[in-house]
């Protein structure tokens, strides 16, 4: 059985900026095109933030950033359909609201603990917040914790194997209690590579 890798964003940036663990994420990626492993791409990353801390506004700078990488033929992970915050061509309806909530909670309570999950509490209370107020700079650490949160929903949900990422803050600190949510490995790029050559 195929052994399905997901990466975090973190990934992509890691090799665009020719980090130092670049060649470990481009291995894992030869991989995938030697028909050893499947790697995919979180579709929840194309809503992260820019290095402007906005958000993109719409998915071609993913689509472009990870065509530049030569990656277009890798597969990419569907994330749950979020107003505002999701492109609905790479997005799924959520059969079970109640369930989605209840774990996208246990989540966040695991990897942000000290972020408020309501976005109104980071705008000092304001009464609502629409799609475009969902957008603004004042957003961009809720915004990064939300991706966070649900790049790890998106992988459970797809059942997949290994979570990939350089965030050891939130995910590898947290792997034994990510573990009991399905995340069952995590593991940063150098640490999967040696494990599977």
């Amino acid at each position: 059985m195929t052994l399905l890798v997901t990466f975090d964003w973190n990934c992509v940036i890691e090799v665009e900026e020719q980090g130092k663990q670049s060649e470990n994420v481009r291995s894992l990626v030869q991989m995938h095109w030697d028909g050893a492993r499947e790697v995919g791409l979180l579709a929840t990353s194309a809503s992260g933030n820019t290095r402007s801390k906005r958000f993109p506004g719409n998915a071609a700078l993913f689509k472009e950033r990870v065509d530049g990488l030569g990656w277009s033929g890798l597969p990419i992970v569907p994330t749950p359909k979020v107003w505002g915050l999701t492109y609905w061509d790479w997005s799924f309806w959520v059969g079970d609201p109640d369930e989605f909530q209840e774990s996208t909670d246990q989540i966040w309570a695991v990897i942000a603990p000290n972020v408020a999950r309501d976005p109104k509490e980071h705008l000092g209370g304001k009464a609502s917040v629409d799609d475009e107020g969902l957008q603004v700079e004042k957003l961009a650490s809720w915004r990064n914790t939300w991706c966070d949160v649900m790049s790890a929903y998106s992988h459970i949900h797809a059942k997949r194997d290994v979570f990939v990422t350089l965030n050891c803050k939130d995910f590898q600190r947290n792997a034994r209690l990510l573990a009991k949510l399905g995340m069952r490995d995590i593991a940063d790029p150098q640490t999967l590579a040696q494990r599977l050559r």
